[in-house]
């Protein structure tokens, strides 16, 4: 009997071994629009008909989206489920209401979950519409953004500490050891107090041997040289200030969305020793519809990453591919033509660069552009239009080669896209 005791003292004695690895579910722009919004007749439908045309998201599967990724987190029970931003299709209650209880659902089967909002939260868009059965629409009630944190405290805000600057901006510690920086940029932008205040927080975690992350809706930096050019909060405004900040206070990894494509790019500072991916994944109600699984290893000191996808339910993965192609060709033909580079291209050059956009969007999406069979075809036909200009050729190169930084030897990079081991 003593010896046994002696030994289970011995055992108690011994440095305890690291809790296990963490898996983590990532997912963002899930832009549910709750069903209770869209007509419930048919003569309703006009006013949504109209409206829908204009649309790249599959709104109309929003609910069942979501509903599947649910009950695929629900069955492979991640630890941490991260959810970062657009939430809703336009901040409507109604929408915010049924992603709460969806959230609700996987909490109460153990899984933590962690939201930060997006551009799309609160109304902003003025698109916050409920389609009525008799044709006409009205305004749908929307979450403020001062009721956001309340709102979804059980999702992070509680037990965490809020930036004290006034974002909804916080930092928690969803697993022992390790610590998420939960960044608001729903308005483009990270405020330098806010800044300030996050890389402090990084900093005292390091301090303690806590490994750290972040999560943001916008990306942290442009993944394809010159699209800021044509689309302006395609990353957050004051990127290279948030992005060096975030890389001396030794933040290496980002969680973003935002733009609807599933692609990692890593950037550095002066030092390229000092570096941070930016794992953006795509929207969820966007071909392919992609989440993304993250395993942290059991020391903290190893992330794979992961991409899956889902399909709505009645359509196939090549139906949601053609259903994008034909709405970005009508969104692109519109954005070519109201750009002040469209008075120098023939109404066959404007139909031939919107096909030409549209396709390398979807390759894009799909991630690894680089070894897609189409990219070097599409390449090879966009060298012998003389169509592009010089800003176009090299946004199109930067995006098809899968290279950020497209051009700049200090900086270039290409990272693959769908399955990575970060160390």
């Amino acid at each position: 009997m003593e010896l046994i005791f002696l030994m289970m003292a011995a055992l108690l004695l011994m440095p305890q071994s690291t809790a296990a690895q963490t898996r983590i579910a990532v997912a963002t722009d899930i832009h549910v629009m709750a069903p209770s919004l869209l007509p419930d007749e048919a003569k309703g439908q006009s006013a949504w008909t109209n409206y829908y045309a204009g649309q790249r998201k599959m709104l109309e599967q929003s609910a069942d989206l979501f509903n599947q990724l649910k009950e695929t987190l629900l069955n492979d029970k991640p630890d941490l489920f991260l959810l970062t931003g657009d939430l809703t299709k336009d901040g409507e209650r109604a929408s915010h209401d049924y992603v709460k209880t969806g959230l609700e659902t996987l909490r109460a089967a153990g899984i933590k979950v962690l939201v930060i909002p997006g551009n799309h939260d609160f109304g902003a868009e003025g698109n916050h519409t409920q389609f009525l059965a008799d044709g006409t629409t009205t305004d749908a009630p929307t979450l403020a953004a001062e009721d956001f944190a309340t709102y979804y405290a059980d999702f992070g805000y509680t037990g965490s500490t809020v930036d004290p600057n006034g974002s909804l901006s916080y930092v928690a510690e969803p697993a022992k050891g390790l610590v998420v920086l939960a960044i608001d940029s729903h308005t483009a932008a990270v405020g330098e107090n806010t800044l300030a205040w996050l890389c402090q927080q990084a900093n005292e975690a390091h301090a303690a041997g806590k490994q750290v992350i972040a999560m943001m809706h916008h990306p942290l930096f442009p993944h394809i040289q010159g699209l800021d050019q044509f689309i302006s909060t395609y990353s957050i405004n004051n990127y290279k200030i948030v992005r060096n900040s975030l890389i001396e206070a030794g933040v290496n990894v980002i969680l973003t969305g935002h733009f609807h494509t599933s692609d990692i790019a890593k950037d550095w500072n002066d030092d390229p020793e000092k570096s941070i991916y930016d794992i953006n994944t795509g929207s969820l109600i966007s071909y392919p519809c992609d989440y993304r699984m993250l395993t942290l290893s059991k020391d903290h000191r190893q992330l794979s990453v992961s991409t899956a996808s889902l399909t709505p339910t009645g359509m196939t993965a090549s139906d949601c591919k053609a259903w994008l192609k034909g709405r970005l060709k009508t969104l692109m033909k519109a954005r070519i033509s109201s750009h002040q580079y469209s008075r120098f291209l023939t109404d066959s050059n404007k139909e031939l660069l919107a096909e030409m956009g549209a396709n390398a969007f979807i390759i894009h999406a799909e991630g690894n552009e680089h070894k897609n069979d189409n990219s070097a075809s599409m390449l090879k036909q966009m060298d012998n239009e003389d169509v592009w200009g010089p800003l176009v050729g090299k946004t199109i190169h930067s995006m098809l080669e899968d290279k950020s930084n497209y051009g700049d030897a200090t900086h270039e990079n290409q990272t693959d896209d769908r399955t990575l081991i970060l160390t």
